[in-house]
């Protein structure tokens, strides 16, 4: 079986990249649906579904990126409360979803995890930790002890009621946790230092952990061989659990 993976991309540059490479190599099918574009341009993809039991028609599972907006940021973001709403029924147990930066703030607001603005953002690559419930998930069992990972956000997630949390690591501890059949991440897992240098083009890097521009981009390019052989096993797993 070849799983149909929706994927929510919420604007330009925040594509899956690599991660969506390893799901397409371990024999998933992705499609993209690009909301923020609007109905009237070449490629806004497929249409949000409406609920749950459409979602469950056309697709094996959703993957909701990451974006700069923060999580509650509605009102330039209209499509955001329909996100949550099927984020919440994944988390019932309605279908598998895997969630990002980001997405993974969604699927906590969404369910009764505690949001907070940093004062210092976490922007680099950071070392994070797989908690021993790790060991007993069907996706996270597939990540190293420890490893490097991309952080790039200035919101940050707490761990939901009833959620299981999976990873830490650092001074913002949820970096992974389950809650039914949906997974959250504070990090990402699919950027590129290419792509963090586009993100970074219009952020005042300097005031974002004392780092200037080129150091960050440093840490991210050099970070991406031990990256990719931490994370393309976590992206490989979730495709196993969807053929499952």
């Amino acid at each position: 079986m070849s799983p149909r993976i929706l994927v929510i991309e919420h604007e330009a540059g925040t594509d899956a990249r690599r991660f969506g490479d390893w799901l397409e190599h371990a024999g998933a099918e992705l499609i993209v649906a690009r909301p923020y574009l609007g109905p009237g341009h070449a490629d806004p993809g497929p249409p949000l579904p409406a609920d749950a039991a459409a979602l469950r028609a056309n697709y094996d599972a959703l993957i909701v990126l990451g974006g700069a907006a923060g999580p509650l940021d509605d009102e330039g973001n209209p499509w955001f409360p329909h996100v949550r709403s099927l984020l919440a029924a994944s988390a019932e147990g309605a279908f598998p979803s895997f969630n990002i930066c980001l997405g993974g703030e969604l699927l906590a607001a969404a369910t009764g995890g505690q949001l907070r603005r940093r004062r210092v953002p976490q922007v680099g690559a950071y070392i994070v930790a797989a908690r021993p419930e790790a060991a007993g998930d069907p996706v996270f069992s597939a990540m190293p002890a420890s490893a490097p990972a991309v952080l790039w956000h200035q919101e940050e997630m707490g761990l939901p009621p009833g959620a299981v949390h999976l990873v830490d690591g650092t001074d913002a501890p949820v970096q992974a946790f389950r809650i039914g059949q949906a997974w959250g991440t504070q990090f990402h897992p699919e950027t590129t230092g290419s792509q963090a240098r586009s993100w970074g083009q219009n952020v005042s890097m300097p005031v974002w952990c004392g780092k200037a521009h080129e150091q960050v981009i440093a840490e991210i390019t050099n970070a991406e061989p031990e990256v990719e052989a931490a994370m393309a096993p976590i992206a490989a797993a979730f495709a196993e659990y969807l053929r499952r």
